[in-house]
């Protein structure tokens, strides 16, 4: 089934639907229950701060429902006409829309309480939301079968694959053109200095030896970049890490992926993409968006998708055309370029097997362990409103770093080739 922005009425049960994982905006639920038109499908159910859905007119209700509906119609037309076209059919998951009544977003809220991560609980199930996206499961729940076999999905965040390119950084920025954001900002999310050896150039450098001990320090430090679900369940070892303990036969796990990270057409068009993207950085856009705003181009609402559709398209012909000229892209445009890239570097893959040997199984060769399916979630795009916040937190990354390493010779360079 392609994806598909009709509204579709599905009669669902609360208890049918067990937690799987979350992000910033929205907690994934799966079917467990005997329905076979929901039956391999898990639903995106988005979030608000803890008590922003309470005491809400019923003009006020109504109006957020029909914005948020029309706000994941217009993100099925982006995965379609925008996501689709640079990635591949091939690999955007189907997805459709079901409507969702505020009785069973409360009890499921409420079903799932105990399962989510405590991190996670400024926010909860915003149960305004009339409708909510369905999506084809690749994290199974239960194991593929009993004979010895489990059903295991990778989950990798690409982040940034290439080393900026933009000539607007700043001097004192310089050091974006030789560290990559991931490792930079590996100083500000661990003030202890415990930085990860993981670097994404390294994991889509195309060199097989580099791509698989990529994956090897991506475990040892995996945090919410690399999760790997055994019949559904994120696992990590006593450590935090990923391992033999936790996951059977991780060598053979580590080395089968870091065969489909090297064969995969997905990975090398994402890294394409991002080159091609890389002509405005954030330090470029926000006065171009500031002055946006001030002139009426661009309104404090987001952009629907007939903004995002001619801004792609304006996209394509400059690069089509070999234009190198940046003056003549108009402020809008180098705005929503610069989102564009940004929900991109943000998308998460899925590397589903569902038939992964259990420990107690010897002799892999005999399996037929390999066949996997490969998608792509987490493709909504960006708010332009995050702009300001995102400019904010590219200086204080790059600070970080320098007061970290403030000498040139203690960067360790980030290699793409």
């Amino acid at each position: 089934m392609p994806i598909s922005k009709e509204l579709v009425d599905i009669p669902l049960v609360p208890g049918d639907w067990d937690y799987i994982e979350e992000g910033i905006e929205n907690v994934i639920v799966s079917y467990h229950g005997n329905d076979p038109e929901l039956q391999g499908w898990v639903l995106r159910l988005t979030k608000c701060d803890v008590g922003a859905d309470a005491d809400v007119d019923s003009h006020e209700a109504s109006l957020f429902r029909d914005k948020e509906l029309q706000r994941k119609q217009d993100a099925l037309e982006f995965a379609a006409n925008i996501v689709s076209p640079i990635v591949g059919d091939e690999y955007v998951l189907p997805q459709r829309l079901v409507t969702v009544s505020s009785e069973f977003l409360l009890q499921v809220r409420k079903n799932i309480e105990s399962r989510r991560p405590k991190n996670r609980l400024a926010k909860y199930i915003d149960s305004r939301q009339s409708a909510s996206m369905l999506t084809r499961e690749m994290i199974s729940r239960t194991p593929a079968n009993d004979k010895g076999r489990h059903s295991v999905t990778v989950e990798l965040k690409p982040k940034c694959m290439t080393l900026p390119r933009s000539e607007f950084s700043a001097p004192e920025s310089s050091v974006k053109h030789r560290v990559c954001w991931y490792c930079l900002n590996q100083y500000t999310l661990h003030k202890d200095g415990n930085v990860s050896k993981f670097c994404p150039l390294e994991l889509f450098s195309g060199d097989r030896d580099r791509i698989a001990r990529s994956l090897d320090h991506f475990a040892q430090s995996p945090y919410n970049n690399f999760v790997i679900f055994v019949d559904g369940r994120s696992v990590v070892d006593e450590q935090g890490e990923i391992s033999d303990k936790c996951v059977p036969h991780w060598d053979l796990l580590r080395d089968t992926v870091a065969d489909i990270v090297q064969k995969e057409e997905l990975f090398s068009r994402l890294q394409l993409i991002q080159r091609e993207l890389d002509s405005f950085n954030i330090e470029s856009v926000l006065p171009k968006y500031q002055h946006a705003l001030e002139t009426g181009v661009l309104t404090t609402e987001e952009p629907g998708i007939g903004a995002w559709l001619e801004a792609y398209a304006e996209f394509r012909r400059r690069l089509d055309s070999g234009s190198i000229d940046k003056s003549m892209v108009s402020d809008c445009q180098a705005v929503l370029e610069l989102i564009l890239a940004t929900t991109l570097r943000d998308v998460s893959v899925l590397i589903k097997f569902d038939n992964w040997p259990a420990r107690s199984v010897t002799d892999t060769g005999s399996l037929d362990y390999s066949q996997y399916t490969i998608g792509v979630v987490d493709h909504d795009p960006k708010k332009l409103s995050n702009i300001p916040k995102y400019h904010r937190l590219d200086r204080d990354i790059v600070a970080t770093y320098l007061r970290h390493n403030p000498d040139e010779a203690d960067q360790r360079p980030c290699r793409e080739e």
